[in-house]
Order: C-alpha cells, then sequence, then structure tokens
C-alpha cells in the first residue's frame, strides 16, 4: 500500500503546487494584455472569432508562453449555454486563428466550471485541475468595461495524476493480489507441513490415550523432521518409564500386603495380650485398645477411641516427659481403675513411650494389669500367716501363761497362810506380784486376740513400748534358749499411727526368723534389736532393725527375699516375710535386708499415717517404663 501511494502520489506534483503564485502573476499579466487589446482595437467588443485581426493580435500573445499549449477566452453572451468563445489558441497545430465552426472544443475543458468562474469576480484565482497529461487553469477577468471574461489555458505535464476512484481501484487490487499470494502460501505450506503435523497429532493422541510406544516415520521439512524425532524419544522414554512405574507399583504393592501383613500380626498380637494394652497420644486422645482392656472397662472399642485416657483412672495420671527409654526407675504405679459402670478395681500400671529413631516421643503405652484378686491373695495370705503363727506358738502361749497361773496360784494359797500370821506387808507384796503378772498376760494377749484380724486399725502407739513387750513375751520361749537378746532404742521418737497387732506380728516372725538361724550357731548367739529416726528422710519416719550374729541368707536366694515363698525351716511354709512386706507396704513404708557380720532385717514406717491410694487426691505421676521404639 505505502509503494502503490508513492506511485499514484508522485513528488513532482507538490512542485506544480509550490509554482502556483508565479502561474497566477503570468495568467494575472495575460489577462491584463488581452483587456488593453480589446479596450485599444476592438471597441465595441467583436465577438466573433473569425475575426483574423483579433486572432492574431492574441495569438502573439501566448506563442512565447512554451508551456501554454491550448488556450481560449468565454464571455457571458451569445450561444445558448450562457457563454461564447472568442478566442482560441492551439499550439500543436501552429494555429493563427481558426474558424470556430470547424474546430471542437477539447475535452479536457469543464464547461461547468466556465459558466462558475463568469459570475465570479474578476482576478480570482483557484488552483489548477489535472488530468491525466493536462493542467487546466480557470482565470476570470475584465475585458472591457462592464463585460466579464474567462481564460481557459491548458499545460502539459509529465507526472502521473490519478483519481481517488483510481487509487481505491489500485488499492483493491493490490489486496487480491496479497490475498491470492497469501491463500497461495497457505496452500503450499498446507501441502507442505499439514500431513506431517497430522500425524504428529495423531501421535500425540494415542499417546494421550495409553498407547505409549507409538512411533512415527520422520518426513517433511528438517524442523519437522526433528520434532517427529524429538517426539519418537519421548515416546520411548515415557515406554520406560512406563516399565519402570508397572515394575515399582508391583513391588510396592508387595510391600504393601507384608505391612498389611505386619500390622494384623501387631493388631492380634495387641488384642490377644492378657493384659490391658491402651496406646494414647501426646495429648492423652486413645488411638488403640485390645480386647482385654474393652472387656475389662466394659467400654466398646468404638467408644473409646478418640477418649482421654484420664477417664480409665480416678484421678488423672500424669506422666513424666522427661523419662526415655535409658531410664529405669520406677517402671511402674499402682493406680485405681473406673468401669464404664462406675465400679473401681486397682491395677499395676506401666507406660512406655513410644520413640522414633532421633528420640522424638509420638505416643505412649499404657499396659494396666487388674490386681484386685492379688490384693485378695495378699490379704489372705496374711491372714494365713498370722492364723499360721499364732498356732505355732499356741503351745508355747499356753505354756507360758500356765507358768503365769501358777504364779497365781501359789501365791493365792499364800496369802491366807500370811494373813493368819499377820505379816501384812508380805501380803501387799504377794498381791502386787499377782498384779503384775496379769497385767503381763493382758499386754501380751491384746495383740493376740484381735476380734478381727483382717482390718487395719491405726491407732497412737509407742513403738518402744511394742518393741519391749515383744522381747519380754518372747524371751521364756524354749527357741529363745542361750540366746541374748539387746534392745537399743531411741528416746526422741514421738507415738505412730500403726497397726499395733501388724507391727506385733512383723517383729514376731523377724525375731523367730533370727533364733531359727542361730539354731545350729556353735558360738555365742546374740540378737540386737534397734530403733532410731530415719536421716535426710523427706518426712519423719522411724526405722526398727533386727540383726543376729548367725550366717544369714545364702546369696543367690537374697533375691527370693520378700519376692518368693523361701524358708529354711524344715516345716516352715515360706510366707512369712512376704507377710511381712505386705504389712509394712500397708503402712506405707519399705522392708530390707543386708549382710553385715550376719543377717539385718530393718523396716521403715513413717509416724504420720499416710493416707491409702484410694483415698488420695493428689494426681498419679508415672514415669513411662523403659521400652525400645
Amino acid at each position: 500500500m505505502a509503494v502503490a501511494l508513492l506511485l499514484f502520489f508522485p513528488q513532482p506534483e507538490r512542485l506544480i503546487d509550490s509554482d502556483l503564485d508565479s502561474r497566477e502573476a503570468e495568467l494575472k499579466v495575460l489577462a491584463t494584455k488581452i483587456s488593453s487589446i480589446f479596450n485599444e482595437e476592438f471597441r465595441p467588443l467583436d465577438t466573433s472569432i473569425s475575426n483574423k485581426k483579433v486572432q492574431s493580435l492574441l495569438s502573439s500573445l501566448f506563442m512565447p508562453e512554451e508551456n501554454i499549449t491550448y488556450a481560449e477566452i468565454f464571455v457571458p453572451q451569445g450561444a445558448p449555454q450562457g457563454f461564447t468563445p472568442i478566442f482560441r489558441f492551439e499550439r500543436s497545430k501552429e494555429s493563427r486563428g481558426l474558424e470556430p465552426s470547424d474546430e471542437e472544443m477539447p475535452d479536457v475543458i469543464d464547461f461547468r466550471i466556465v459558466r462558475q468562474k463568469l459570475k465570479q469576480p474578476p482576478g480570482l484565482f483557484t488552483p489548477p485541475i489535472h488530468s491525466n497529461k493536462h493542467s487546466i487553469y480557470y482565470y476570470p477577468f475584465r475585458v472591457q468595461p462592464g463585460l466579464s471574461a474567462v481564460l481557459v489555458t491548458v499545460s502539459k505535464h509529465d507526472l502521473v495524476i490519478s483519481s481517488r476512484s483510481r487509487l481505491q481501484y489500485a488499492l483493491l487490487v493490490l489486496f487480491l493480489c496479497s490475498a491470492l499470494v497469501s491463500l497461495l502460501t497457505v496452500y503450499l505450506i498446507a501441502n507442505r507441513f499439514k500431513e506431517p503435523l497430522n500425524r504428529l497429532i495423531h501421535g500425540i493422541e494415542k499417546t494421550t490415550e495409553g498407547e505409549l510406544y507409538y512411533l512415527i516415520e520422520a518426513e517433511g521439512d528438517s524442523e519437522l523432521r526433528k520434532l517427529t524425532t524429538a517426539f519418537n524419544k519421548m515416546s520411548r522414554t515415557l515406554w520406560e518409564d512406563h516399565k519402570k512405574i508397572t515394575r515399582y507399583n508391583y513391588d510396592l504393592k508387595n510391600s504393601n500386603l507384608s505391612l498389611l501383613e505386619s500390622q494384623l500380626f501387631l493388631a492380634t498380637l495387641i488384642d490377644s495380650s492378657p493384659l490391658c494394652v491402651v496406646a494414647a497420644s501426646t495429648q492423652g486422645k486413645i488411638m488403640i485398645i485390645n480386647r482385654r482392656a474393652s472387656r475389662d472397662f466394659g467400654y466398646s472399642e468404638r467408644d473409646m477411641i478418640s477418649k482421654n485416657v484420664d477417664e480409665l483412672f480416678t484421678h488423672a495420671v500424669k506422666v513424666d516427659p522427661t523419662i526415655r527409654s535409658s531410664d529405669s526407675d520406677h517402671p511402674g504405679v499402682e493406680v485405681l481403675c473406673k468401669r464404664r459402670d462406675g465400679s473401681i478395681f486397682p491395677a499395676y500400671l506401666i507406660v512406655a513411650p513410644v520413640m522414633t529413631r532421633d528420640g522424638n516421643i509420638t505416643a505412649y503405652l499404657y499396659i494396666i494389669r487388674d490386681i484386685s484378686e492379688s490384693k485378695s491373695f495378699q490379704q489372705m495370705m496374711v491372714r494365713l500367716d498370722r492364723y499360721y503363727t499364732r498356732g505355732e506358738t499356741a503351745s508355747e502361749i499356753a505354756h507360758e501363761i500356765n507358768n503365769y497361773l501358777t504364779i497365781l496360784s501359789g501365791n493365792m494359797e499364800l496369802i491366807p497362810l500370811l494373813l493368819n500370821k499377820g505379816d501384812t506387808n508380805k501380803v501387799h507384796q504377794r498381791i502386787n506380784l499377782m498384779r503384775e503378772t496379769v497385767g503381763k498376760i493382758a499386754r501380751f494377749t491384746d495383740g493376740l486376740m484381735d476380734t478381727n484380724p483382717d482390718e487395719i486399725r491405726f491407732e497412737p502407739a509407742d513403738i518402744n513400748q511394742l518393741v519391749e513387750n515383744a522381747v519380754a513375751f518372747l524371751k521364756p520361749q524354749n527357741r529363745f534358749d542361750n540366746i541374748k537378746m539387746t534392745t537399743n532404742l531411741a528416746t526422741d521418737l514421738s507415738l505412730m499411727e500403726i497397726d499395733i497387732s501388724q507391727i506385733q506380728q512383723v517383729l514376731v516372725n523377724l525375731l523367730y526368723n533370727a533364733a531359727e538361724a542361730l539354731k545350729d550357731q556353735p558360738n555365742e548367739k546374740k540378737i540386737w534389736i534397734t530403733t532410731s529416726l530415719v536421716p535426710n528422710a523427706p518426712e519423719k519416719t522411724v526405722r526398727v532393725e533386727v540383726k543376729d550374729n548367725g550366717p544369714g541368707v545364702v546369696e543367690n536366694k537374697e533375691e527370693l527375699l520378700f519376692v518368693k515363698r523361701f524358708t529354711t525351716k524344715p516345716r516352715g511354709h515360706g510366707i512369712g516375710l512376704i507377710t511381712c512386706r505386705r504389712i509394712i507396704e500397708a503402712h506405707s513404708g519399705r522392708i530390707t535386708y543386708r549382710k553385715e557380720d550376719g543377717a539385718t532385717f530393718s523396716f521403715d514406717v513413717p509416724i504420720k499415717r499416710k493416707q491409702p491410694i484410694s483415698e488420695a487426691t493428689a494426681e498419679t505421676t508415672v514415669k513411662p517404663s523403659p521400652q525400645p521404639a
């Protein structure tokens, strides 16, 4: 379009437009000369174009103007069209005057413009009108006073002139040619690229549908060949990756099956545990519960999931988060568990942390063992041991009481004789002796004649007095013959809140064991009983030690003490020390053994009674049991 505009509107046309001022001056001079000729030579005006004199004079004016090839003068008189030509000049025929009837006016002159110019004032110059070969100038002037005329000059030019319609036509042709070229180009491109592109698109569609190994023959231009080669390479890579993914999926499926089997086995193992197993998050939400826990607590598995684990206990179990698997102290604690119906049962609780390889705790495992039957068994053992001990010592007690009764009977027989003699001092002595004897019998029989031996009754008592009473009661018995019993009792002990009969039973059992250990001792036989305050104890606690100079317990049997039935007596039942441990634990104390120049048994009991676990109000703190992650 730019080239077409340059062709149809060249630069020389602007040069003609820029020369309008000089052209206007030339036409004005010609018009003045023409007016002077008609005013001087032809008055009145002779409108006949055949006047040779007029033609000769006027031709002489136009001949020097080489750029004018044709000229004509019109006046508004005569002819029906409203104007009449009075002069005509045509350089191509070297005319000096032509007959008006013999020549036709040129086609380039527009007579409508001539009429219009005759109506305009003289001297009004307008730009020329260009045709393909000529430039036409219309100049109105006054030929004689009161008479207007129009001078029309035609000049040749070498410019290419086009009207607006011809320019539009040229642009339309240019557009059609461009469209034709574009369509031809598209057709050629389609024939060259369409078929290879269609095959490539078809291959992509097949790949999308799942045919990963779909290859295309390389055809067409080099760029298309590169694209086809890249597509074939992609198809091979996708096929290889597909085979790898299939193999990995197979391996993953087998791994998932193995993992599922392991999880099912682990779930079955946990579910088959005879103990209650509960897994909870670090926030205390229950995640896993086995069948035994569901049965013991009375909940269904669905009801317990997402519950807080503290709802299973009467008091919240506070887990120490600082304990890790390397710690081994305090593996568990006795707690009270609460069933769904509100009933309570005692249990032994072990809390184990579930840890990752880097030591982070992700959950806690609660292992709960119902010890309600064990508690009953322990109480039964205490009762049996007490009954056994009483039965074993019944004959000795009867023998000692008979001795006391003999003393009472003899003194009663002597009192009448002394009264008859009037010896009142001796009567009073005998009566005091009888009173002391009766008091001794009462003190020793009180602890052995409890109306309810299974009930623990805490009451204030003097532990030193209890030791002295036990020594005084046991020392006359045959088993303590040739044994020297020594007491070392602390003088700063206050009254203790204890069950007198049960603590007396512990002392009797320990003293019986010491006497039994000294039975075959060839050297001097000694037993020491000591009471003292435990130093640096968190609360005020009394320690009672029973020591003998016997051989002590065999080393490989020490671990059985207080745990399993163990005895060295020919007719022993082996539950005496177990009973002692249960009694001391019921008093919130502990009993120990050590070998130090013989055997030393000691038990620590707090002076102030501790509330049992069923009455406790504080939270129970449990250190997790060391378990591997």
